[in-house]
Parts: C-alpha cells; sequence; structure tokens
C-alpha cells in the first residue's frame, strides 16, 4: 500500500466519523425538540387538569365533586375506548401505509372518528330514562357531557395526529390555549356565582373547542374530502388491530377509573370525591410519561419496521426501567409528605384524614408506569390481542378481590384489589415483549405515490 493510499484511507475513516457524528448530533437536536414539545404539550394540558380538580375540590362540597369526578370517569371510558380503538393502531398504519397516502388516512380518521363521537354522545342520551331512575341528580351533567363529548374526541384525534406528523409544536400550542380556556373559565364561573357541576362539565366544551380551532388554524387539517372506501378500508384496519385494544380499554377502564362509581356506590358520593383528590396527586408524573409515550410511540414504529425485533425486544426494556423509575422517585417523594401536602392543597381534614389511602393508589401508579415500555412496542407492531387477555386476567382478579377486600376494608379494599388487578394486567404485557419474533414486525410498504390504500389489501392479501 502507498503512502498516498494509506493517506486517502485516513481521510476517508475520518470523515466517516465526521459524518456519523454529525448523523448522531442532528437526531439529538430532533428528539431534543420533540421532547421538549411533548413536555410542553402535556404539562399545559395535564397542569390545567390537575389544578382544575383540585379547585373544584375546594370550591365544591364533596358531595357535588363526587358527582363531577363520576361524570369524568364516564368520559374517561369514552375517552379511552377512542384511544384504544382509533388512536393506538393509527402509528402501525401510517408507518406502514402512510409514506405517500398520509393525508387521505388523517382525513379518514378525522371522520371515523366523528362517527365515534356522534354515536357515543347518542347512547349517553339514549340512556338518561334509566339514570332518571336509578340517580336523576346525574341526568343534567350527563346532558352536558354529551355536549361536550363531540369536541373532547376531535380534540384528542387532532393532538395525537400532531404527533404522528412530527408537529409537537403545534400540539403544544392548543395544549396552551386549552389550558387557559379551562383554568381562565373556572375562576370566571366562581366569580360570577355560576360554578356548578354542570358548568364545569360545560366548560370542558368550550376548552376542547378552542383547542380545536388553534390546531387547524396551525395547519394540521384531517377533514379533507375522502373517498369513503378509503374510510371503510382504514376503519377496517383499525379495527382489525384495535378490536383487542377496545375490550382492553374497558377491563383498564374498571379497575382505574371505574373504581369512582363503584366506591360512590358502596360509600358515596363523597368518599369518591376524595379519593380522586388524593389520585390527583400522582397526574403530574403520570401525564409526564404519557407525553413521553406519544412523542416515542410513532418514532418507535417507523425504527421497528427498519430495525427488527431485537431492536423492539430491547427498547421494551430499557423503556419499561425507565418508566418506572420515575414514577418510584416521584411517589416517594409525595409519600413523605403526604399529610403536608394535602393540607396545603385541599384545605379540608376530609381528605387529609384519608392519607393512608395514597399506598394502594402509588403502587397501582407504579405497577402501571412499568407496562408502559412493553406497551409501546406491542402497539408499534401491531401486536394488540394481549392487551385484551392481561386485561381480562386483570378485570377478573379485580372483581374476585374487590369483593373479598370490599367487605373488610370498605374504600381501601377496593383500592387494594385494585393493585392487584394492575400486577397481574403488567405482567403479562412485559412477558409478552419479550417473546417478539422477527416475524411479528411488519414490512414498510414501498407503494408509489399514486396508489391508493386500497390496493394495500389486495398488495398484502
Amino acid at each position: 500500500m502507498t503512502p498516498l493510499d494509506s493517506s486517502l484511507m485516513r481521510h476517508g475513516a475520518k470523515h466517516s466519523r465526521r459524518l456519523t457524528l454529525g448523523k448522531a448530533m442532528d437526531l439529538a437536536r430532533r428528539w431534543r425538540a420533540r421532547l421538549l414539545f411533548a413536555i410542553c404539550d402535556q404539562g399545559a394540558a395535564s397542569t390545567a387538569n390537575f389544578l382544575q380538580t383540585i379547585l373544584y375540590a375546594i370550591w365544591l362540597p364533596l358531595d357535588d365533586f363526587g358527582r363531577y369526578v363520576i361524570v369524568w370517569s364516564v368520559s374517561l371510558l369514552i375517552e379511552n375506548a377512542q384511544v384504544s380503538l382509533i388512536m393506538d393502531p393509527m402509528p402501525a398504519v401510517v408507518s406502514r401505509y402512510g409514506r405517500h397516502n398520509r393525508q387521505r388516512l388523517d382525513s379518514a380518521g378525522g371522520w371515523i372518528v366523528t362517527i365515534y363521537a356522534a354515536l357515543a354522545s347518542l347512547l349517553i342520551l339514549c340512556s338518561l330514562p334509566l339514570v332518571a331512575l336509578w340517580a336523576p341528580d346525574f341526568v343534567l351533567p350527563l346532558v352536558c357531557l354529551a355536549v361536550a363529548n363531540p369536541f373532547q374526541r376531535l380534540y384528542i384525534f387532532l393532538r395525537r395526529l400532531c404527533y404522528i406528523r412530527d408537529r409537537q409544536d403545534v400540539a403544544a400550542t392548543g395544549s396552551f390555549f386549552y389550558a387557559v380556556t379551562l383554568l381562565g373559565g373556572a375562576f370566571a364561573l366562581l366569580k360570577l356565582g355560576l360554578l356548578s357541576v354542570e358548568a364545569a362539565i360545560l366548560l370542558w366544551a368550550v376548552a376542547n373547542a378552542v383547542a380545536v380551532v388553534t390546531i387547524r388554524l396551525m395547519g394540521i387539517v384531517c377533514f379533507a374530502r375522502t373517498r369513503r372506501a378509503t374510510i371503510v378500508w382504514l376503519a377496517r384496519r383499525l379495527w382489525t388491530a384495535g378490536r383487542w385494544l377496545g375490550g382492553a380499554a374497558i377491563g383498564f377502564w374498571i379497575s382505574t377509573w371505574g373504581l369512582f362509581p363503584i366506591i360512590a356506590a358502596m360509600a358515596g358520593t363523597e368518599t369518591a370525591g376524595i379519593v380522586r383528590a388524593l389520585q390527583n396527586l400522582f397526574t403530574p408524573i403520570v401525564q409526564f410519561n404519557a407525553a413521553l409515550n406519544l412523542a416515542i410511540l410513532p418514532r418507535v414504529a417507523d425504527k421497528i419496521v427498519v430495525a427488527g425485533h431485537a431492536y423492539a425486544r430491547t427498547f421494551a426494556l430499557y423503556a419499561t426501567v425507565a418508566f418506572t423509575a420515575s414514577v418510584v422517585v416521584y411517589g416517594a417523594l409525595v409519600m413523605i409528605e403526604s399529610k403536608t401536602l394535602l393540607s396545603l392543597i385541599y384545605h379540608k381534614p376530609e381528605i387529609v384524614n384519608a392519607s393512608h389511602l395514597l399506598w394502594p393508589l402509588g403502587l397501582a401508579m407504579i405497577l402501571e408506569s412499568s407496562r408502559q415500555g412493553s406497551s409501546i412496542v406491542l402497539l408499534a407492531i401491531s401486536r394488540t390481542q394481549m392487551f385484551f387477555w392481561s386485561r381480562v386476567v386483570a378485570i377478573s382478579a379485580f372483581l374476585i378481590s374487590a369483593l373479598l377486600l370490599g367487605r373488610l376494608l370498605g374504600a381501601e379494599g377496593i383500592l387494594w384489589a385494585n393493585v392487584v388487578a394492575h400486577t397481574l394486567g403488567a405482567g403479562i404485557l412485559m412477558i409478552e415483549a419479550t417473546r417478539i419474533r422477527a416475524s411479528d414486525v411488519p414490512v414498510r410498504d414501498m407503494r408509489s405515490a399514486n396508489t391508493d390504500p386500497l390496493l394495500a389489501q389486495k398488495i398484502n392479501a
């Protein structure tokens, strides 16, 4: 080898290192921006919901606050079903078919969400005659929820769409205006003497509508002209993956947010309000992890298609450790000064005296966070059947444990039954993530720009 050849090789190696370093720095900058805006987005929305819960717990009588919490839990049931049936399967579909069809997929998704919202509101209204017989105090709040529901569903969809399109800055802006409207409206209702459970629920509609308008003005449009066949094709794709998640969502709701109606039935709406006020202390870290989840899922779905199953299994392990550790540290800080925090925040002795209930609530949050790393990977490859079965096992354990422990310990027994359910559900999903094989990873569709999504079904049949 001549000196010239050696020099050229050294120069080439040096140039290659520079390119590698440059790519790494560019990737770091892009992820830093993504995570920053994701944290701002989730921070604004979760801070508004966190503070709103505190304000209503202080301003409203505990019985009224308990009614507000139960209607809020019904809203979360509708949201969980939307996320499971539509939002969680979307990144995997887009990563595979969205290379040249993203606008059509986004638009079709918007119409699917609109139909879902209309059906959910109609179902709420149809349930009112039965509600009037059993709990007439909930009739008017549920009517208000039926009004607010379409705005909530559309905001959730547009917000997730921002992450799929890598526009976390738009999501953060929408959440900022959502937070300002939600908190500003709450103070306005108080000052005007109009604060009630019904007014608080209608305020959801206003805040979500403001966020929707903001996101659309910033360029995230989902209601373009769309072929009916494309909507049907996407609905089938989402149903294929999401039907298992939908069943899992109901199980998750029963063992998490469904606690409040169960507690209200056993111990009264006041106790349900107290438990929600305690649970609210863990909202910041839960929403922080949710922000990371939103930012990471679409990118992980893209990466797994390229890197394969080994990357998926490795990511599941590291993500599980990271998510769990963050909640453990946060939960320890809350528990150390729990009574002081409750006294400063709520100023109600009924809530402070129930601080011992933070233990089962905190453990449930830790266990829920431990499954997030595995959940991201399984969602990214559309391997969703185990979500359903993990929830079947969890909800079965919850109902049996709640029946036994609820009789012995009352509301506290139901919370410990929730811990049992989360332990089993998280364990099953983490085991499933370790069993991912090469055949489980989808292959990116490489069709031309003019190919309609309908052909994908024929190509991949």
